[in-house]
């Protein structure tokens, strides 16, 4: 309706086109509303006004048809105005004069009420379309949106999506996601920030605003963020930096658990109202949908990944596993043909990788190299290094050419006999680390066949040793075989010398040793009795608890004192407390005569401990018969070393050598008075006796040798009278 096309004038016409116009279709908004009250109202003075916040605002008509104060008190009923306005919710109609008797009929205000309420309708409606409209453009928005979040896959991509739109769409100058972790929420995605801190934000508990959501699980509005006190001050600094005025934080929650803060700040004092709260609500639950499909996608692409690189690490270790499989089978097989190993190994292993190999033992020696060519000083300079040692471990080395070494130990029993090197080659690293394993798994079983066979020889030897010594006359005679089927020659003279460790047990005892710490000192002391070459290799050794027994190929005394200082530095250097006593046998060249061979080493043994020197049993004289056994006396050996020499030279000289020692001391040792009852001459005399001492090796110019012949000739008489008794006939001593 067109106001203006009226010709009523008048109080009568205003109302009447006022009623007209409340009649018709809301107008567009409420200014234009406005504008048509106040053009209905014709030549009466009218104002239109508006309530926004604690002012009225004129929206059509005259300025100047009332004040504030006056508008006040018509919300209060009272006042000037109370004659010629009205007033309905935020909008007000104001005339210029106020209510006669000529206008009240026409113009009350009954009718300015119901514009009031007109425009009040109109205001809603526009609002209404408006909001309908903001609604339609949000959904839209929201829809693209809710794509584009929902299309993002991995979870970075996600949480970058929604803070973008997230700030855009709450037009927000700042926007973190905040995802848990255990006890905390740590800032995951930000923007619109100034300061680093602030993408790097984590808080706990009750602390700033995301930690009230985190501690309340709802909603956190503030609208003056330095001033509010529901919130904590642990990140007011940061605030201030990023001058944030005010923020708004809604959960993250899945299955009732929350899993994180969505929270938006504005460098703006403002008021975050309901569609504002409304809309993050709606986005904080596209992004938990979204940052549970991330997750979901994240999961199942490791999952992916995972799999395929199980699948390419499942094929390369079965490439692997034939690799070396069939490798490890030509290596066992050296083993099992017994053959040269280390040089079997090298060139086995270099064909098959074509790679050089060097097999060093225990003291960096080369042992055996594939090809020949191979360079071994570059190779021992890189492997023993600076201080000249082995590796003990698996090691991989990078030479100064740029050539790979792998070196692996050989190691056997706990005890580290060598290395394995490979150099270069065009394998796979992981196959030649393998290869370098297996070739030195292969040196460690041989060295351990070796030691089997070693300590099964050692374990036959030590009781062929103890059944010569020890045995029956069966046990002996099958143990003299098995020396023969063993390589081990007795022919010749032996000695036995025989040791008794004499603090072991003291020793052991203020050490705090057991019984292996115990057996392991002496197994290495018998180790280095066993390698002990000077002054001559031992025959035969043995240890039975604290007896040490040993078969030395030697015959004259000397060398048996050398043996014996030899087995005194063996014994100090298996420790320097352990005190050992010897004693040892005379030469015996038949292994029969073995057994009283040991009983005379244990007759100079107690020499040895009871004289407190070292005693060979040939130096012993007459003490040896005070110190055997009495039921079977040394008394014929001990005339034998003596007599025999002197009495076979006499049988095939046709001498007289027994004669003229005899007389010798029957003239108290003179040889002029010996030489005249003898009837030669002095020189004669003296050669006899030079005779007699390279015969018997007794220097008659020393008393022991000459009381040990003396005492031999006597008791030869005795037995030369025994046998007159008995029928027999015994050389004569002339």
């Amino acid at each position: 309706m067109d106001v203006a096309d009226t010709t009523d004038d008048g109080p009568m016409g205003s109302a009447n086109r006022l009623r007209s116009l409340l009649a018709s279709l809301l107008p567009e908004n409420p200014v234009a509303a406005a504008e048509a009250v106040v053009a209905a109202c014709g030549d009466t003075r009218a104002s239109v006004l508006q309530r926004q916040d604690l002012d009225w605002v004129v929206l059509a008509g005259a300025e100047d048809c009332a004040d504030q104060a006056q508008l006040a008190a018509l919300e209060c009923g009272a006042g000037v105005l109370r004659d010629r306005a009205a007033t309905i919710g935020t909008f007000a109609v104001v005339l210029a004069e106020p209510f006669n008797e000529h206008t009240r009929p026409a113009l009350d205000q009954n009718l300015l009420r119901q514009v009031c309420v007109w425009i009040e309708l109109t205001a809603r409606a526009t609002s209404l379309t408006d909001e309908l409209a903001a609604l339609d453009d949000e959904a839209e928005v929201m829809r693209g949106v809710t794509h584009q979040i929902l299309s993002a896959r991995d979870l970075d991509q996600v949480l970058l999506s929604i803070t973008n739109h997230t700030l855009r769409m709450s037009e927000s100058d700042i926007c973190g996601v905040f995802l848990r972790e255990g006890d905390e929420l740590r800032m995951r995605s930000c923007a619109g920030h100034r300061v680093v801190d602030t993408a790097r934000l984590v808080m706990k508990r009750g602390q700033g605003v995301a930690g009230l959501v985190f501690e309340t699980g709802k909603v956190a509005k503030i609208d003056s963020y330095l001033h509010d006190s529901t919130i904590s001050s642990d990140f007011m600094s940061l605030a201030e930096q990023e001058a944030t005025r005010s923020a708004l934080a809604v959960p993250l929650v899945v299955h009732g658990d929350l899993i994180g803060v969505l929270e938006v700040w504005r460098r703006r004092y403002s008021s975050f109202t309901d569609r504002d709260v409304r809309r993050l609500v709606a986005l904080a639950d596209l992004a938990t949908i979204a940052i549970e499909n991330g997750r979901l996608y994240d999961a199942q692409r490791a999952t992916v990944d995972e799999l395929e690189s199980t699948r390419i690490s499942l094929e390369r270790q079965l490439s692997l596993l034939n690799r070396s499989s069939t490798l490890q089978h030509s290596l066992i097989e050296i083993v099992l043909a017994n053959t040269a190993v280390t040089s079997s190994v090298a060139r086995t292993v270099g064909t098959d990788l074509g790679c050089g190999v060097a097999i060093l033992s225990a003291t960096g020696e080369v042992e055996a190299t594939y090809p020949r060519t191979l360079d071994t000083t570059t190779l021992l300079r890189e492997v023993l290094g600076r201080n000249g040692t082995l590796p003990h471990r698996a090691t991989r080395l990078t030479a100064a050419d740029g050539k790979t070494i792998w070196a692996h130990p050989v190691i056997a029993a706990e005890n580290q006999y060598g290395a394995v090197c490979l150099v270069g080659g065009t394998e796979d690293a992981d196959i030649m680390e393998v290869a370098c394993g297996q070739a030195a798994m292969v040196c460690s079983l041989a060295q351990l066949q070796q030691r089997a066979a070693s300590a099964a020889r050692a374990e036959a030897l030590d009781q062929i040793l103890w059944d010569l010594m020890e045995g029956t006359a069966e046990q002996r005679s099958a143990a003299r075989s098995r020396t023969h089927q063993m390589g081990i020659r007795l022919r010749g003279y032996h000695r036995i010398f025989y040791g008794v460790l004499e603090n072991m047990d003291a020793l052991a005892a203020q050490e705090g040793w057991n019984t292996s710490s115990s057996d392991a000192l002496r197994r290495t002391m018998l180790n280095g009795i066993r390698s002990c070459t000077q002054p001559t290799p031992l025959t035969l050794t043995s240890v039975r608890g604290n007896w040490i027994v040993a078969l030395a190929p030697i015959k004259d005394r000397e060398r048996s004192r050398d043996l014996l200082d030899e087995l005194h530095k063996i014994t100090t250097q298996a420790h320097p407390d352990l005190r050992i006593s010897w004693g040892v046998s005379s030469a015996r060249s038949d292994p029969v005569d073995y057994p009283q061979a040991f009983g005379e080493a244990k007759t100079a043994h107690a020499a040895s401990r009871r004289l407190g020197t070292v005693s060979l049993y040939d130096e012993l004289g007459i003490v040896r018969l005070l110190l055997g056994s009495s039921d079977n006396p040394d008394l014929q050996g001990f005339i034998k070393e003596v007599t025999e020499p002197l009495l076979d030279y006499d049988q095939q000289s046709d001498g007289s050598l027994l004669k003229t020692l005899r007389t010798f001391f029957d003239a108290n040792c003179s040889q002029k008075d010996a030489a005249e009852r003898l009837f030669v001459h002095p020189k004669t005399l003296a050669y006899r006796l030079e005779l007699i001492r390279k015969l018997t090796n007794l220097d008659l110019s020393r008393h022991a040798d000459r009381m040990r012949a003396d005492l031999a000739l006597r008791l030869l008489q005795v037995t030369q009278a025994v046998s007159d008794l008995d029928g027999e006939s015994p050389p004569s001593l002339g």
